[in-house]
């Protein structure tokens, strides 16, 4: 062991007590400065907080103070877009740019309705419903002989998709017949139930009887009727003419071929049908001696609701919702009914369905719109207001002149609800003046004053010859800004207004004088009046609606007129135009 000298003891300690001052007096510095940092932190922990205070408060005031944005509900495509009716044999042939003469030329087609899509698109059709395509053994397209096959004279499917595949490219939808009450006896479910060929035995409605004496009533649409089969050795039966038996909707393999048939359809993208003959689906039930009795309302239903589930499978996601449409004509009663079992819009009419004239109608028309409007009720927005279609007379044929058109033309933009707009409705066409029912409802499509637009081979059907002056071409060019092809553009535009799309109905009546405001929360409401009468009329609207006083005309049918007024003050004069006249106020 070493030991060390007394001096370098002393050294030592000297050395470690050295050591344990510089040790020290690092350890204060530290601390001096961890106290600092602790101070800025505390400090900038401090400002941080009062900074999110600050903008916590500002954000709040901001929230509270801000304007709201005003309600907007989830519209679907249904329930805002006009639909645009076509009959594709009318509209337009693409045969003529063929180099060869085929079978069709003078018919049209879908490759007509395709190149038509900008001239739809420009007057604001967004929904497109075309009439039966399928394939078939009569002139009306309803014998049909395959429900998924097109007929030829319209095209191929091949065409049927790129009309499809454009239209969506477009952002319009498309919506097709569908035909449930019957097939063409050249069906091939029709040959095989004459012969008895296993599930197709019971496809249609047989009954025993005598070929000598079996019953067969005087047929009328929707009465019914039995015809012999001489194959079968047994009666079917038919609401419709003989050559389209009604499908027994009873036997459950016809409605899964049904309910096959959309899903063909909806795997090929289209958005909706329109149920044809929807009226004639379930004949009663049939006794032995082929009497029927009541007792069909709850297969209606049942049919329906079956349908629209089929229908709700393709709705995936938002903007693949789907379409169920029926027609009631002038029936609003049994509308209630129909939406109930899952209908997405009943289409009617607002006109008579006797087809007589406004003016010969024992009832005015600004009655029979009170009463409507009163009916549908909270179902408004349901209702498809139409004007005429394959079957029926065009709305000009109902009318004295073309300021009744734009009337009709504005009740039906205006109204809540789904416009289906009849082919040529637009342009004012008419029935033709000697063609018998129902082609001179269906004459081609008035394109130019030449003729040449719908087809430059010979039409299937007679054009109307006032063809040279109610044309698209013609009312598209001349200097008038209030032709009906414009007004019905402009319309159009109109609707698009948030009042129109969702607002609230109020309906007054004083007379012949029709009026109704259109008000969505938020946004700037509308006052529509139509003077229905055959004289002048001057009405106070703010005493007869209860609007706001100062108001501003905001578009006319036939003449410029911007004006504001103070219906306190001044009446304004609605003018007689046999018997239809309107004009539309925007509430300021």
């Amino acid at each position: 062991m070493t030991h060390l000298s007394n001096e370098d003891e002393l050294e030592k300690t000297k050395f470690i007590n050295g050591r344990e001052q510089q040790d020290f007096s690092r350890s204060v510095d530290e601390t001096r400065l961890a106290k600092k940092g602790w101070k800025k932190l505390r400090l900038i922990l401090l400002v941080g907080f009062l900074v999110g205070l600050t903008l916590l408060i500002a954000i709040v005031v901001i929230i509270v103070l801000a304007p709201k944005h005003p309600y907007r509900p989830d519209l679907k495509w249904y329930d805002k877009n006009i639909v645009y009716e076509i009959l594709p044999e009318c509209f337009q042939d693409s045969s003529f740019k063929n180099v060869y003469i085929k079978k069709g030329d003078g018919v049209g087609d879908l490759k007509g309705i395709l190149a038509c899509l900008d001239y739809l698109k420009d007057i604001g059709s967004k929904v497109l419903y075309i009439n039966s395509i399928y394939e078939s053994n009569d002139e009306d397209h309803k014998a049909i002989v395959n429900h998924t096959k097109i007929d030829e004279i319209y095209g191929s499917m091949e065409d049927f998709v790129e009309l499809r595949k454009v239209t969506k490219e477009m952002k319009m939808r498309l919506i097709m017949d569908f035909i449930p009450n019957h097939t063409g006896k050249q069906s091939q479910w029709f040959l095989k139930s004459q012969k008895k060929e296993g599930k197709y035995t019971d496809y249609f409605i047989w009954t025993t009887c005598d070929p000598q004496t079996y019953r067969h009533d005087l047929m009328v649409i929707g009465g019914g009727a039995w015809t012999y089969d001489g194959t079968r050795k047994e009666c079917y039966f038919h609401q419709l003419e003989s050559d389209k038996p009604d499908l027994n909707l009873r036997s459950a393999d016809v409605r899964q071929e049904l309910e096959s048939i959309l899903r063909f359809w909806l795997d090929k993208g289209v958005d909706g049908f329109h149920v044809q003959d929807f009226q004639h689906l379930y004949e009663d039930e049939i006794l032995g001696n082929g009497t029927l009795v009541n007792g069909k309302t709850d297969s209606y239903a049942k049919l329906l609701k079956a349908w629209k589930s089929v229908l709700e499978s393709y709705n995936t996601k938002p903007g693949r919702e789907k379409a169920l449409i029926v027609t009631a004509k002038d029936d609003l009663n049994t509308t209630v009914e129909y939406f109930d079992a899952g209908v997405t819009i009943v289409r009617v009419t607002p006109l008579s369905e006797s087809g007589a004239s406004l003016t010969e109608s024992n009832t005015s028309l600004a009655e029979r719109m009170e009463t409507k409007l009163k009916i549908a009720n909270s179902n408004l927005k349901r209702i498809g207001w139409m004007y005429g279609d394959k079957y029926s007379s065009r709305l000009t044929n109902s009318l004295d002149g073309p300021v009744q058109i734009k009337a009709l033309l504005t009740l039906q933009a205006t109204l809540p609800g789904v416009p289906f707009n009849y082919y040529g409705n637009e342009i004012g066409m008419n029935d033709h003046p000697t063609l018998s029912a129902p082609k001179k409802y269906r004459t081609p499509m008035q394109w130019n004053s030449t003729g040449t637009g719908f087809s430059q081979n010979t039409p299937w059907v007679d054009r109307n010859p006032d063809y040279i002056t109610v044309n698209v071409e013609t009312e598209n060019a001349i200097g008038d800004d209030y032709t009906t092809l414009k007004v019905y553009k402009r319309l159009q535009e109109l609707r698009e207004n948030e009042s129109f799309q969702w607002g609230k109905m109020s309906v007054y009546r004083d007379g012949d004088l029709l009026m109704y405001t259109r008000k969505a929360d938020g946004f700037p409401g509308y006052l529509v009046a139509i003077n229905l009468g055959t004289s002048k009329v001057t009405e106070s609207f703010h005493a007869a609606t209860g609007i706001p006083k100062e108001v501003k005309v905001v578009f006319h049918t036939h003449k410029d007129d911007n004006s504001a007024i103070s219906l306190s003050d001044t009446s304004y004069i609605l003018d007689p135009s046999l018997p239809l006249f309107w004009n539309i106020n925007k509430i300021l």
